[in-house]
């Protein structure tokens, strides 16, 4: 490539370069009253070691806290006091129900085997439940041994909802005009015989709840589906097939959303931006669909919130801490290899904006930026930076055996390149296998594999392109990596 077109790209380059990151990093301005500038760094949804979180408890049906316990005592007088002591019993900060029909104690005033195995089986559920939904942090814990405290992400819009959805159990049916389907009312058929399971699906732009039937339920649908109105206006048959839990609906299916011929119905389409709440639904409805609990949750009500783990100066702190290195990795290549590290600076950014975009667009909308997130965006950033350094020191080689300037360069790429292929196939496989590691390290492994992915790019193609379009600008080949031939000291 000539020195000019060299020379153009370059330009071009830096240019597309400096805009990308003003487009992920550059402070907020505002633009009028109402519009304003907002860099994707400010947009990032944040884990809970970063942004805090909202948290509530889980009671179960017989099972109060000791606040609710004090505050319906103390609105009692007399023989209605006395009678509410009575109905309970004081267990570490939890007051449990003496009524044998609510089936936590038992007539010794001891907590029944049956409530401590499906207590422990709910728990296991209920964390299983809040797992699926990927929270980069979130945390299912037991408290006095018989209540859960549930936290999740401050950037979780729809709290509200998915602590109530999350927290339902019971039994479920299927009713058409408020009678039980007929294939129900046959001995020792359940749901899970007519359902084989709940999915999220996206059409268009809409995102629907995914109800799929079994070749018994495709059946039924497909019957059901002829004896539905069309409209409820002068007709006395049933508008919806309805999925209700203890009672109460939770899916109502209309006639246009069954998909004749499929086995599948297609209820509750909202846009694509809400997705996340029929994900919310779609776990619920799994859980109970393969599952059957003897005791349930009391309604949830009082929600709070929480401040970041780390304080809440923690963000201003890690953007400041983010700064710092990013600066680092673009002057020390700089000082340790000359023009040579100005390609490492190049990619440096580079890295920065692919990672940066993808962590919003990618990940984003699924999981949040935590510390786990800056630690593996630093480790990449390291490791792409390291193995140019040792690209530098292979050319150096190369170059002390007598070879020209390009004859290094090419020598030292053929000799390192399956180095690298190494380095990025084992932090690939390593991010693979920490996918099924469990839910805690789940959005970090993803995360990493967007780092492993973009540093491999970086270093097996776009570093080498850049490093070549540099070279062939340069007008000192021998200055653009402070190299000095040993004769041209002599003749000085």
């Amino acid at each position: 490539m000539g020195k000019k077109k060299s020379v153009v790209l370059m330009v071009l380059l830096t240019i597309v370069i400096v805009v990308l990151c003003a487009l992920v990093a550059f402070p907020s301005v505002p633009l009028g009253e109402i519009n304003r500038w907002s860099p994707i760094a400010e947009r990032y949804d944040f884990g809970a070691d970063l942004g805090g979180g909202y948290y509530t408890y889980y009671y179960p049906q017989g099972v109060i806290s000791e606040t609710v316990y004090v505050e319906n005592l103390s609105a009692l007088e007399g023989e209605e006091a006395d009678e509410y002591e009575d109905s309970y019993k004081k267990f570490n900060g939890l007051y449990l129900s003496t009524d044998v029909d609510d089936g936590v104690l038992n007539a010794d005033g001891e907590v029944t085997e049956t409530f401590k195995t499906e207590f422990e089986k709910l728990a296991k559920e209920v964390n299983n439940r809040f797992e699926k939904k990927g929270y980069s942090a979130y945390r299912v814990a037991v408290v006095d041994d018989y209540a859960l405290r549930v936290e999740v992400p401050k950037s979780e819009s729809q709290v509200s909802e998915v602590f109530t959805q999350l927290s339902k159990t019971g039994a479920l049916t299927i009713e058409k005009g408020g009678e039980l389907v007929d294939e129900l009312k046959e001995e020792d058929v359940t749901v899970s015989d007519l359902i084989s399971g709940f999915s999220v699906a996206t059409k268009y732009k809409a995102t629907y709840l995914s109800v799929k039937f079994t070749s018994k339920g495709k059946a039924m649908v497909s019957r059901v589906k002829s004896e539905l109105s069309e409209s409820s206006a002068g007709s006395e048959s049933a508008t919806t097939l309805d999925i209700k839990l203890d009672g109460a609906t939770v899916v109502s299916i209309y006639k246009d959303a069954i998909v004749s011929g499929n086995g599948e119905a297609r209820p509750m389409a909202l846009d694509q931006t809400e997705g996340h709440r029929i994900e919310t639904y779609s776990i619920m409805l799994n859980s109970v669909l393969d599952n059957e609990y003897e005791i349930s949750f009391s309604d949830v009500s009082d929600i709070r919130t929480f401040s970041p783990i780390y304080g809440s100066a923690v963000v201003t702190l890690l953007y400041i801490a983010l700064g710092v290195s990013l600066l680092l990795a673009l002057v020390l290549p700089i000082v340790k290899m000359g023009r040579f590290g100005v390609v490492s600076a190049y990619g440096t950014l580079s890295y920065f904006i692919v990672a940066g975009i993808c962590f919003k667009y990618i990940t984003g909308g699924v999981f949040e930026f935590s510390l786990g997130t800056v630690f593996v965006f630093l480790a990449g950033l390291a490791v792409m930076n390291v193995l140019q350094m040792q690209l530098y020191g292979a050319i150096k080689k190369e170059f002390d055996l007598g070879k020209t300037v390009e004859s290094s360069v090419k020598g030292a790429y053929k000799k390192t390149i399956w180095g690298v292929v190494d380095v990025y196939v084992v932090l690939l496989l390593a991010g693979i296998v920490l996918l099924f590691a469990g839910a805690g390290l789940f959005t970090m492994a993803l995360q990493a594999i967007i780092c492993i992915v973009t540093g491999a790019f970086c270093n097996l193609l776009w570093l080498r392109g850049i490093n070549y379009t540099l070279l062939s600008a340069s007008k000192d080949k021998f200055k653009y990596f402070r190299f000095v031939r040993e004769d041209d000291d002599d003749d000085e």
